[in-house]
């Protein structure tokens, strides 16, 4: 176990040394709701749900600009979202601790949501995971881990060891393939926990590795597995291992505010919500230098989440919902101007070498996708692949990578979809 003497004042000079940079990437969005949102989760770049408290679930199916209140049987604290593909999913809630946990579940996206009372109502629960339609896992209070091996119609206590950590409380777990999963939690000025299973979820160890409690994990691959967390002391903490979790490496940031939630955005650059702080905690050398960088408006980020690269979201207290934006490379828009129909330009110059523009408008604001297919049909480049606001845009296409010869370019936007000849010559 990890002590460290209590420094007064400490988290005020954290806050008054840390590198501090400014940024416009996240976009706040128009918010249905005013509760605190603690979870995001989306399954592709267009649908994505967020919950937290007074039983909150809302739903976006275009990319995050709008979102709609789920109607689901419970009206109280929501720890947990987690969703198998577009249709499936569940949360985990509980209202009071004698009360048990009530797990919810839906097959079509959310429409509707049916509640279930785990069937021991000492047991309580905050968070859920499943690796697909079948097998999942339940983790929360006192160390409990259940697991299920039939889509949540029963459930089994997993073994977890006698360990002095092991009853301590889990916030979060997730796997890193079908054998091996991790799971993250401890108690303020205590211990930070992290269980580790190898057999698919059916044995646990524990052990500690920090001060503080851990509260997110990101598992990239099996030797980029970070764990964080921190208190209000102390700020931001992270472990790191790259040997599928057989050794970690503890790292105090020196930031104020827990490490909540933390995601990838690219192979290198990372983002960690730094929730009451209103601040990020940033990276883009895979976790080793970090800076902190203001949240838009100030807002306390709870979660974050990418789909890839260019499609980012963040959701925190009093129903704030922040969308990254990307500093787009090769596109202009003008939205000035509402086309009164959607069209397809012919590129200029064709033939062309290397680069040609593509010009197209958008009537009705929409997922919009442009498409390069070689001669055989198929795809070389995906220009455009996200949601489009109604305008007129032109997208630079640089050909210097690819061989002579004829394409194609496709724009599908709602039900418009049209195709274009283009030629590259060398």
């Amino acid at each position: 176990m990890i002590f460290r003497p209590k420094i007064i004042f400490l988290i005020f000079m954290i806050a008054l040394s840390g590198k501090c940079l400014p940024q416009d990437n996240w976009v706040r969005q128009n918010s249905p709701v005013s509760s605190a949102l603690f979870n995001c989760f989306f399954t592709d770049s267009l649908n994505g749900w967020a919950a937290g408290e007074e039983g909150v679930i809302i739903h976006t199916s275009d990319g995050g600009v709008n979102w709609v209140i789920q109607n689901n049987p419970v009206n109280y604290y929501i720890n947990d979202i987690f969703f198998l593909n577009k249709n499936t999913g569940w949360c985990v809630s509980n209202e009071f601790l004698l009360d048990g946990t009530t797990i919810l579940k839906t097959t079509n996206g959310g429409n509707v949501w049916n509640a279930e009372p785990f069937p021991d109502s000492t047991v309580f629960f905050r968070t859920i995971y499943f690796l697909d339609s079948l097998k999942g896992y339940l983790a929360g209070f006192f160390g409990a881990i259940s697991k299920t091996t039939d889509g949540g119609n029963s459930w089994f206590s997993a073994f977890v060891d006698t360990s002095v950590y092991s009853d301590y409380p889990i916030n979060r777990i997730k796997f890193l393939n079908a054998q091996t999963g991790f799971a993250c939690g401890g108690i303020i000025d205590i211990a930070g926990v992290i269980w580790k299973s190898t057999d698919s979820g059916n044995n646990w160890t524990a052990a500690d590795y920090a001060a503080e409690p851990f509260y997110d994990i990101s598992l990239k691959n099996q030797n980029r597995l970070f764990i964080i967390g921190g208190d209000f002391e102390y700020g931001a903490q992270f472990v790191s291992s790259a040997d599928q979790g057989s050794v970690w490496n503890y790292n105090q940031l020196g930031f104020f505010g827990q490490g909540q939630s933390l995601a990838y955005r690219t192979e290198s650059e990372m983002w960690m919500a730094l929730g009451f702080s209103g601040a990020w905690a940033f990276s883009s050398d895979s976790g080793n230098t970090w800076i902190t960088i203001p949240v838009t408006d100030n807002a306390a980020v709870n979660s974050v989440k990418f789909t890839d690269s260019l499609h980012g979201w963040a959701v925190g207290n009093y129903g704030a919902i922040l969308k990254y934006v990307p500093k787009l490379v090769g596109i202009s828009q003008n939205t000035d101007h509402i086309p009164e129909k959607f069209s397809l330009s012919q590129n200029y110059p064709n033939p062309f070498n290397p680069k040609t523009q593509i010009s197209f408008t958008i009537k009705d604001s929409g997922p919009a996708k442009l498409i390069v297919y070689d001669i055989l049909g198929n795809e070389a480049s995906s220009l455009v692949n996200e949601f489009l606001t109604a305008g007129s845009y032109t997208v630079s296409f640089d050909g210097n990578n690819f061989p002579s010869g004829v394409y194609f370019y496709k724009l599908t936007s709602g039900e418009f979809s049209e195709t274009k000849r283009m030629v590259i010559l060398k």
